[in-house]
């Protein structure tokens, strides 16, 4: 997705370890699409200082009554917080902290005019640093999950068409795309972001999904076996 480069600070407050800085400009959408390139792994350098336990799933409903969504949540949930590859191309288990607020402001709508979206992310952003968990990140003041895109669908208007080469409206693809969106909202060691934005430009879109793809796939794959 393409943005802005300029932001006007409007106020800083900390609150319980949490440093919380309003940005004042409106965001372009940032989408997750299909699915080529590596970047740099965040949470490379060395720290010796004493790590606190991982954040918490948050409560879900019955494994019988479980949404879509719920699952994707899960199995993200369960790929961040084991030592591998993937977690660390997010900064290690604390970005699980940013995967809960994800989930949290997730809301399915229809966006009928793009059935290629699976999820939209827009609007003010405001930039959150964890102290305890030393993880920094943004949130959108609207994250949609598109009811009529690959999350939900696999429509014959995606016939020959991937997520990062799984099938729509799979499992694999829905981790995919959460798995994009989150690349968006956590910030790296240099402050950038772990994925470029990519809004309105879906060759940048593909290639962010794959460079999750190069680096998840193998968990991803994994989850029908676990």
């Amino acid at each position: 997705m393409i943005f802005g480069c300029w932001l006007r600070f409007s106020r800083v407050v900390a609150v319980g370890g949490l440093l919380i800085i309003t940005e004042g400009l409106a965001q372009q959408p940032t989408t997750a699409n299909l699915g080529l390139t590596n970047s740099n792994q965040p949470g490379s350098e060395t720290n010796t200082a004493p790590q606190p336990k991982p954040p918490e799933a948050l409560r879900m409903p019955n494994a019988n009554q479980l949404t879509r969504l719920d699952q994707a949540y899960l199995d993200v949930f369960s790929i961040l917080k084991e030592e591998s590859a993937c977690s660390a191309f997010y900064g290690g288990p604390s970005a699980i902290l940013v995967l809960n607020r994800l989930k949290q402001q997730l809301k399915p709508v229809h966006l009928e005019l793009d059935s290629t979206l699976g999820l939209r992310m827009s609007g003010k952003t405001i930039t959150i640093t964890s102290f305890p968990y030393r993880v920094t990140f943004r949130l959108f003041a609207n994250a949609q999950l598109n009811l009529a895109g690959p999350f939900y669908r696999s429509s014959t208007f995606y016939s020959g068409r991937s997520i990062g080469g799984f099938l729509p409206n799979t499992r694999e693809a829905r981790v995919t795309i959460l798995l994009h969106e989150l690349g968006h909202l956590v910030q790296r060691g240099d402050q950038q972001w772990v994925l470029p934005d990519d809004g309105g430009n879906k060759h940048l879109s593909q290639e962010n999904t794959q460079r999750v793809v190069d680096v998840c796939g193998k968990p991803i794959n994994q989850l029908k076996r676990g």
